[in-house]
């Protein structure tokens, strides 16, 4: 097994991404922070389910690992804010929680087998002998995010590509306020927020590992930027990688990130975002 890992900031002034390898209890994860709005950094929950995770030791459950990192986003996030001593994460409005999207997974190898829990926007990979890639997780927050970008390319259409991201950013602040409105509810997404809730919404299962020679584990900073008229970014994504490397990944992600700094020939909610992933090669 050979494990290579790519761990770079954004344009922020701290890096909300984390990453586990911890090969001693066969867990891996790419974890994305998300801050909330005016609310608590999104590296307090990035950071409390690293924690758990690295902290694993072989033969627990993954599902259990993650269960308790989810307890601990919501104790961390009550203590950042400095709350009384029987507040609780159902006392911090879900527009101000920290959260964070997951792609994890426990390896079992005498059995070939790979149990993964997953949220939000991170992804999960595999690749087959035969080149085939599948595609084990679905990004269903791009769909909010879509609806924000869509606005972004509308407002440029009625008042030029000359609007800057950081205006329209704020003219999108209502909808991105609806969407986090939505976290860990049926009519939205599957988050990890410290609340119970959030166990409700995970996605998890077990897939066999015959015949797979690749492992891909991503945050949306190395999903590849794209035209309007493109489509699948995720899978393009997961070829560049699973072809060239995550380096090589990383090259295309911030080559296309540079050429356009106002996000206009690709439209997105931020200009260069933090970047983790994970391929293991088996």
């Amino acid at each position: 097994m050979k494990i290579n890992t790519v761990y770079k900031q954004g344009n922020r002034n701290i890096n909300e991404d984390a990453y586990v390898v911890n090969e001693g209890a066969a867990i891996f994860a790419a974890i994305d922070g998300a801050t909330g709005l005016e609310g608590v950094p999104g590296h307090v929950a990035s950071g409390a389910v690293q924690k758990v995770l690295d902290a694993a030791i072989k033969g627990e459950s993954l599902e259990n690992r993650v269960k308790a990192a989810n307890q601990l986003v919501g104790e961390e996030t009550v203590k950042y804010l400095g709350l009384g001593g029987s507040a609780t994460i159902g006392d911090v409005p879900k527009e101000k929680r920290s959260t964070c999207a997951l792609a994890a997974i426990l390896t079992d190898m005498d059995h070939l087998l790979l149990d993964y829990v997953h949220a939000a926007d991170c992804m999960i990979f595999l690749q087959y002998e035969n080149g085939d890639i599948r595609t084990v997780t679905y990004d269903l927050l791009h769909h909010f995010d879509q609806k924000a970008i869509n606005e972004i390319v509308a407002l440029r259409k009625q008042k030029g590509d000359q609007v800057e991201m950081a205006e329209a950013r704020e003219d999108v602040r209502p909808m991105l306020i609806e969407n986090r409105s939505l976290l860990n509810t049926n009519d939205g997404y599957g988050v990890i927020d410290g609340s119970d809730a959030a166990l409700n919404h995970l996605e998890s299962g077990r897939i066999s590992l015959k015949k797979v020679t690749g492992i891909l584990l991503l945050s949306d900073g190395l999903m590849l930027p794209t035209g309007l008229e493109e489509s699948d970014a995720w899978k393009q994504s997961a070829a560049i990688a699973f072809h060239s490397g995550l380096d090589g990944l990383l090259h295309e992600v911030e080559k296309r990130e540079n050429r356009d700094p106002e996000c206009v020939a690709y439209p997105r909610l931020k200009m260069n975002d933090d970047k983790t992933g994970v391929l293991i090669e088996l």
